[in-house]
């Protein structure tokens, strides 16, 4: 298992120091498991990582702005077959469907 000492400086390597900034108020056996998770983490993978999060929180929230343009309702003739199918063909959809 990394020691604490390792495990920090990959933390500050990779920018992420403030994941041990409550390690004195730890427990044993949390501390251990703490630093099992972290000694896993690759400091130049999660800084960047962390990065693209950073990038993506900053970025406006919700379709871009093209995409509402290109949306359009499909045609009544691709949707609602069902609903316009006739009473004996859905009656044996719903039967096929519950067997």
């Amino acid at each position: 298992m990394a020691s604490e000492q390792d495990v920090r400086a990959r933390l500050q390597r990779a920018g992420q120091e403030h994941l041990l900034r409550f390690w004195a108020e730890l427990a044993p056996e949390p501390r251990a498991a703490l630093l099992a998770e972290l000694a896993l983490l690759e400091p130049e993978a999660l800084r960047e990582h962390c990065r693209r999060a950073a990038e993506a929180c900053a970025r406006p929230h919700g379709p871009p702005p093209d995409l509402a343009a290109r949306l359009r309702p499909l045609p009544p003739e691709r949707v609602g077959r069902a609903s316009r199918s006739d009473p004996e063909t859905r009656r044996r959809w719903e039967e096929e469907g519950t067997s």
